[in-house]
């Protein structure tokens, strides 16, 4: 559907109401000044007839007639043949006394001199190309008498009168133009800067202060837009504040409760080795397992570090293909020994997009391995590539033990696990590293039948 500017909308309505004023008025005063004419013209050369009859000077002398009146006479017949006729421009057409007669409408007059009622009888009408009001006067046996004033004088009248009339209308109307458009335009204007601010805001940009100083209607709305944005800036600074204060103390918490557990049996290890009757080989098999508490403790404060403090990406442009085979080919032997089959469905010929290719195969490995770890007792690893709408996806299916429906809701939070040897961040940070390259990560899964993993990357 079109969309018309608010300008449009005030100048084309006050445009055609104008137009249309502006013709139909010169139109109506052009028909009234002509009607008016033609009533005065009549009257004036009734007048003449009146002399003209009383003198009885018309049967006379019709030649000097039509010299002192310029005007032209014809005389037609009972049998409305033209018996005298001082007009000598007539066509071939117009000469044929049987379409003369019809032109001159002989026979309406006839029945208006059988049925006078008082009036005059007059017509208008066109002989060699030049307009006429005929005066109809009856004369013995049944002859008519005919007196043709030209009408030339009444015509350019009107002429000239239409165009002068046209002229002022196509000035105002071009003058009332103008001015609805500075109207509309000092109308439309404030309110576009106020949508343009109104657009910077949507993207975000909370800084941003509608700069409208007029005092009227418009100038409230942006002082009240102002006020809007400078309240959703601080409320929007508080909920952040907020936000991360929430975020810091859950993750503090289940960091600490992720580590409990090694220090606790670190404790209860060192303690036990201060014992004199401690043998050599428990005392070694104890430190190994202190240092595998400490391991542990690493992989948890690596994982937290990496989720908390992303690093910017090294993006360079290339096939994601050969990125993906790379991991799958490192992890073979390891889906082998598991006795997992894996099934290729990588197009060697994706288009090349813009990743980091070290973090793209560090997600990329963290989702194969909670793969193989859904299929204990061996299964079937299927990974494929298929591009969609400006987008290309990834898709990782297994057919392990699946995820519950109620954890599906919570598997991107941060230490969130149903493993016994798993930190819960694999999966957060998966998600944070294709969101970083402006991609999705989608999950769907069935329990008992197996998972899907699309993970998807813009074009």
């Amino acid at each position: 559907m079109r969309r018309y500017s608010i300008q449009t909308k005030i100048v084309l309505p006050f445009l055609l109401l104008f137009a249309l004023v502006a013709i139909a008025l010169p139109l109506v005063a052009i028909e009234i000044f002509a009607w008016k004419y033609s009533e005065q013209f009549t009257r004036e050369t009734e007048g003449w007839l009146d002399t003209i009859i009383e003198t009885g000077y018309f049967e006379q002398n019709q030649e000097k007639l039509r010299r002192a009146y310029s005007v032209e006479i014809m005389i037609f017949g009972s049998d409305y043949t033209l018996n005298y006729n001082s007009l000598d421009r007539l066509s071939d057409e117009e000469q044929d006394w049987a379409h003369l007669a019809d032109k001159m409408r002989l026979r309406e007059v006839q029945e208006r001199f059988e049925n006078p009622d008082g009036t005059s009888i007059t017509h208008d009408i066109t002989l060699a190309g030049r307009p006429y009001k005929v005066f109809y006067l009856p004369l013995e046996f049944e002859r008519f008498y005919c007196l043709l004033r030209p009408m030339d004088a009444i015509a350019e009248a009107k002429r000239t009168f239409t165009w002068y009339m046209l002229s002022i209308a196509i000035l105002v109307m071009a003058l009332v133009a103008f001015i609805s458009q500075r109207i509309g335009k000092n109308l439309t204007n404030p309110i576009k800067v106020l949508v343009d601010s109104t657009e910077r805001v949507a993207t975000g940009d909370l800084d941003e202060q509608c700069e409208l100083k007029t005092h009227d209607e418009i100038g409230d709305l942006a002082a009240a837009f102002n006020q809007m944005t400078r309240d959703l800036k601080q409320s929007r600074d508080q909920l952040i504040q907020a936000e991360r204060l929430a975020t810091a103390g859950k993750m503090s918490a289940s960091f600490a409760h992720e580590i409990r557990n090694p220090l606790s049996s670190m404790r209860m290890l060192a303690q036990m080795m201060q014992k004199p009757e401690m043998s050599v080989e428990k005392h070694q098999q104890s430190l190994r397992y202190i240092l595998e508490e400490i391991e542990r403790i690493d992989t948890i404060v690596k994982g937290l570090m990496d989720f908390a403090r992303p690093t910017a990406l090294n993006l360079t442009q290339q096939p994601i293909s050969p990125t993906l085979q790379a991991v799958l080919s490192l992890m073979e032997a390891n889906l082998a020994h598991h006795q997992i089959q894996l099934v290729l469905d990588v197009s060697p010929e994706t288009p090349e997009i813009q990743f980091d290719s070290d973090k793209l195969k560090q997600a990329f490995m963290n989702v194969v391995l909670n793969a193989m770890e859904a299929m204990p007792q061996g299964g079937k690893l299927m990974v494929s590539t298929f591009t969609k709408a400006e987008n290309i996806c990834i898709k990782v299916t297994d057919t392990g033990v699946g995820i519950p429906e109620e954890d599906l809701a919570h598997i991107f939070q941060p230490f969130f696990t149903r493993k016994t040897k798993g930190t819960g961040l694999g999966l957060a940070n998966v998600k944070r590293i294709f969101e970083e390259h402006g991609g999705n990560v989608e999950i769907e899964s069935t329990l008992g039948k197996g998972t899907e993993v699309l993970l998807w990357l813009p074009l």
